[in-house]
């Protein structure tokens, strides 16, 4: 396993036991069995250990995505919250410990590409729609993520219905 990944595994699996604040840097790397030097090397801090992981799901999101023969917005919707619900342990953890905004984040940076070229009304409606998105995937989470992901799709596609431009 490489070293990023232990270093990932090892704060999830202090999350599941402590209080973010009180996680060390010292306490990841030793759970990692690495040294000092190599978390420095691969993260800045705990937060971006969180978004690496987030980022690496976004990307199996995208890839999934772009496989699917029907894109639409029940598809898109679906393939994200089926994405995320193979690591429903990890975005519940997270969420306990309030670092969910980093979902957030994420979703703001995986979809600044569409944020290039565009005039200040397509922002804010790409900025509305990520918001929506993140707040969507919060509720689920806050449901214990027991919800199915085609349900919940057809309902996120009926709301955004008359919203462009969707992130597709």
């Amino acid at each position: 396993m490489k070293s990023k990944e232990k270093i990932v595994q090892s704060l999830i699996e202090l999350m599941r036991t402590n209080e973010f604040e009180t996680i060390t840097v010292k306490n990841i790397s030793q759970l990692a069995q690495i040294n000092r030097s190599t978390y420095y090397r691969n993260f800045k801090s705990k937060e971006d250990i969180i978004g690496y992981k987030l980022e690496s799901i976004m990307n199996e999101y995208l890839e999934e995505f772009q496989n699917k023969q029907v894109k639409n917005k029940e598809t898109y919707i679906q393939t994200i919250l089926e994405t995320f619900l193979k690591y429903d342990e990890f975005f519940k953890i997270i969420h306990k410990q309030n670092q969910s905004y980093i979902i957030q984040k994420v979703l703001i940076k995986f979809f600044s590409n569409k944020l290039e070229n565009t005039s200040k009304k397509e922002k804010y409606q790409i900025y509305y729609h990520i918001g929506g998105i993140y707040n969507f995937i919060i509720c689920w989470i806050e449901n214990n993520m027991e919800d199915e992901p085609a349900n919940l799709a057809k309902i996120g596609a009926k709301i955004t219905s008359n919203i462009e431009p969707y992130l597709i």
